[in-house]
């Protein structure tokens, strides 16, 4: 038999077959060569260690399957990687001793791509975990309609890159973790260590260990605290559904009525960046089935700690390397010899600070090398202190980026954000677009966020789904940047006198209130307010004049006061953007009138309430381009009968506002619209004849809109429309009748729009079947056969799970 016919045989059979059984089946296949072989040992058994590893992904896959669709693909994939360990091990007792260097780097080739393949393959975990989540929605749902209530685990967070170094420490990590609580208590233990030293990549791996999932299950709940945290906000992202919490004792009863509702399970909450003794405390309950597991770069004395240590020098290099060269770079490039030596020995073997100097090295010249070496060595070699050499490091990083350089200013831009916050592409792009001319397609901004990331000045965080309807780069994309970093960048912004930044980063729990002068000069302003109910602007802050600000980031950690009076100052406003990171939706209270604010182009809201400020202000700006409206709560606001002025709005984004039943009419007189977005938008059903009003309107997203019922036939009147994306749309029953006549569409996704599907080929068929693209899933293209030019895509689980999100 040949070996591609055997092939084929080996993996029809293990496609058969559990995947348990498979793992069994190659495990044995490496023991019975091990035993044969002289040559290999070392190689084989790190192999069959790894495959080993992957049975608790093979036993919860053939769960799956029983509860389930078959997961075809996902068996395909994982049984692809066995069949290929099973092949390569059965040649080793064959090989002779001249190939003996080039099989064993086969070998080792191949542990590699498995470990690969379990810790950092994107859409295999999101894959398989979203699978079991579609059992706990589906569980989840029952249980609701017989009035019960359960948690669910909030998602530990996701890789970049290799995790080196870490292998000996999770298991030190669990010996500590999983011994008994010596009082039947619950047992805590900390993992302590300066900022940037790998805490949180450990627990991580530790959460992903496949014995902590074997042990733990799905009751593994991550939350990431901060310095400033909300007991609130916390307790709702640990439970679901999200309980109705008026105080923080009842946020802390909520968890204890959980953890006793499910005292029978095993239970691990992971606490990530504590700050603060209290948040441990106010969440321990006496269970010897509860374990807490937290970082922080604090010791608290009365709970066990796991010291966290630097890295080797072996991995310290290797992690170096990672980060400063490509995977097919040469590997005896002469420059990975002694200057790769000095810059780890400089960098003090810390994570951060190795990631960081690699990243901003990769593809310098040696020139630069050297340069960079001889910078950090009359500064570091005499200090002592590791936490000051780090952040020397971290600043020098920066050394080749130009002053005025417009990726430094980007770079800087992201401590205009709360700590531990996600930062949507979209925001930056709101203030890039004014600041740096970044074009509205998103392109630019979206380029800047890649190169930060592959810096490690910030991470592009990993999406479920990339639109394949792209209108924006950035849409459904964000970036989070590590503390040290953020922390960085307004030191940096803070370097020049306050009379004469550019950047005013401002926290209202510190000294900036005392020292904020009485004019302010900077052309970007950011507060980021503190969690206590009374830290209200001061009332010395009504006279002060900020006459150059064009862009003003207000960011409220909790209860929401009335905005700064000194905002009817400021003359040269472009870019408005308020967040509300707390749990209560508040009122925007004390904004401008409009004759304040007739400069604003752009306008974004997040979790706020609008209803009193929609037809006073917002409907009154000329000038306003771009208005967002994320998680807002509307009501009747735009129904109120106030004309609207907004004669340069040009793109509309609305996004998860659940009291958005209606588009709204009032809207549909602004002619200058090019752009409307709106998702997640669960209660929408339909928009008005009127609708057809907008002449100029060329891309319309209606996305997982999952009761919008129909689209008005006034549709027909929008002659410049070139985008309509209504993915996900599930009741969507037909399109309108002469949507045929849309002489400038150029595309048209309907994927997963599944009562839709029977109804498209008469609803497409006036549309012309070359030129015209039909973005949709495999089982509505075999509808659509009279379509030259139809793109299928495949479904994925995670719209699947926010879908069924949307109906609960």
């Amino acid at each position: 038999m040949s070996f591609n016919a055997s092939f084929s045989s080996s993996m029809a059979e293990l496609l058969g077959a559990l995947l348990g059984e498979a793992v069994s089946r190659v495990s044995s296949v490496i023991i019975a060569e091990i035993e044969k072989t002289c040559s290999f040992k070392t190689e084989l058994t790190k192999i069959k260690e790894r495959v080993e590893s992957m049975r608790p992904i093979a036993e919860r896959l053939d769960k799956l399957n029983k509860q389930l669709d078959g997961l075809k693909e996902e068996k395909g994939r994982f049984t692809s990687m066995l069949e290929q360990a099973e092949v390569l091990a059965k040649k080793c007792s064959t090989r002779k001793l001249h190939q003996y260097s080039s099989y064993a780097s086969k070998l080792d080739k191949m542990n590699r791509s498995l470990q690969e393949y379990v810790n950092t393959d994107l859409q295999f975990q999101i894959a398989l975990d979203t699978k079991e989540t579609l059992v706990e929605v589906r569980d989840l749902k029952r249980r609701r309609e017989k009035g019960s209530s359960s948690g669910w685990r909030t998602s530990v967070p996701l890789l970049k890159g290799d995790a080196i170094g870490f292998d000996s420490r999770v298991t030190e990590l669990k010996g500590k973790v999983l011994k008994d609580s010596p009082k039947g208590d619950c047992s805590v233990v900390v993992v302590s260590a300066m900022g940037g030293s790998g805490k949180t990549t450990l627990v991580t791996l530790f959460c992903r260990d496949p014995e902590i999932q074997r042990r733990f299950d799905r009751n593994i709940y991550h939350v990431t605290v901060s310095e400033r945290y909300d007991i609130k906000v916390i307790i709702t992202k640990l439970l679901d559904p999200s309980p109705n919490i008026t105080n923080n004792e009842e946020a802390i009863q909520q968890w204890g009525s959980f953890l006793a509702e499910n005292d029978q399970s095993e239970i691990l909450l992971v606490l990530d960046d504590v700050w603060s003794e209290s948040v441990i405390t106010d969440l321990m309950f006496k269970s010897p089935r509860y374990k807490i597991l937290v970082t922080s770069r604090m010791t608290f004395k009365r709970f066990e700690t796991y010291q966290l240590q630097a890295l080797n020098n072996e991995d310290a290099t290797r992690l170096f390397c990672d980060s400063a060269f490509s995977k097919n770079e040469n590997e005896n490039d002469n420059i990975r010899d002694e200057r790769v030596h000095q810059l780890v020995k400089c960098c003090k073997n810390h994570p951060l600070a190795l990631s960081v100097m690699g990243g901003s090295l990769k593809g310098e010249p040696s020139a630069n090398w050297d340069l960079m070496i001889q910078q950090l060595y009359k500064e570091t070699t005499s200090l002592l202190d590791l936490h000051e050499s780090v952040q020397i490091c971290l600043k020098k990083s920066l050394y080749f980026f130009e002053e005025e350089s417009e990726m430094k200013k980007c770079y800087l831009d992201l401590g205009l954000f709360p700590e531990a916050q996600k930062i949507a592409a979209t925001t930056l792009l709101d203030m890039w677009a004014h600041l740096h001319n970044h074009d509205e397609g998103g392109l630019p901004t979206f380029n800047i966020l890649t190169k930060l990331s592959s810096r490690n000045f910030a991470t592009l965080l990993p999406i479920s789904k990339h639109s394949t309807v792209v209108a924006n780069y950035c849409e459904e994309e964000s970036v989070v940047q590590h503390d040290m970093m953020r922390a960085l960048a307004i030191q940096l912004s803070s370097e020049e006198p306050l009379e004469r930044r550019e950047r005013l980063i401002i926290n209202t729990n510190s000294d900036d209130l005392l020292n904020l002068p009485q004019i302010v000069n900077a052309r970007i302003l950011s507060i980021c307010t503190g969690l206590t109910t009374d830290e209200r602007f001061p009332s010395t802050w009504n006279e002060i004049e900020a006459p150059n600000v064009e862009v003003f980031v207000l960011n409220y950690m909790s209860i929401m006061h009335p905005l700064p009076q000194f905002m009817h100052n400021m003359k040269s406003l472009k870019v408005l953007i308020i967040t509300n990171y707390g749990y209560d939706c508040f009122e925007i209270q004390n904004l401008p009138k409009p004759r304040y604010l007739s400069g604003l182009t752009r306008i974004r809201l997040d979790h706020v309430s609008i209803s009193s400020i929609i037809s006073t202000t917002i409907l009154m700006l000329e000038n306003l381009k771009k208005l967002s409206l994320i998680m807002c709560k509307i009501g009747n606001s735009f129904n109120q009968g106030t004309p609207n002025k907004l004669t340069s709005l040009c793109e509309i984004d609305i996004d998860s506002c659940d009291d958005l039943l209606t588009f709204p009419t009032m809207l549909c007189n602004v002619v200058s619209l090019k752009k409307l977005r709106i998702t997640n938008c669960h209660e929408l059903t339909l928009f008005s004849e009127e609708f057809g009003s907008l002449l100029n309107l060329e891309v319309l997203r209606v996305a997982s809109c999952t009761k919008l019922i129909a689209l008005p036939e006034s549709m027909r009147n929008l002659k410049k429309l070139r985008i309509i994306d209504l993915s996900d749309c599930l009741n969507l029953k037909e399109l309108p009748l002469h949507i045929g006549e849309l002489g400038s569409l150029q595309t048209i996704d309907v994927t997963g729009c599944e009562g839709l599907r029977d109804q498209l080929p008469k609803s497409l068929q006036d549309f012309d079947k070359v030129k015209v693209k039909v973005v949709c899933d495999e089982e509505t293209s075999k509808v659509l056969t009279d379509f030259k030019n139809v793109k299928v895509v495949e479904k994925d689980p995670v719209d699947i799970l926010r879908k069924i999100i949307g109906y609960i």
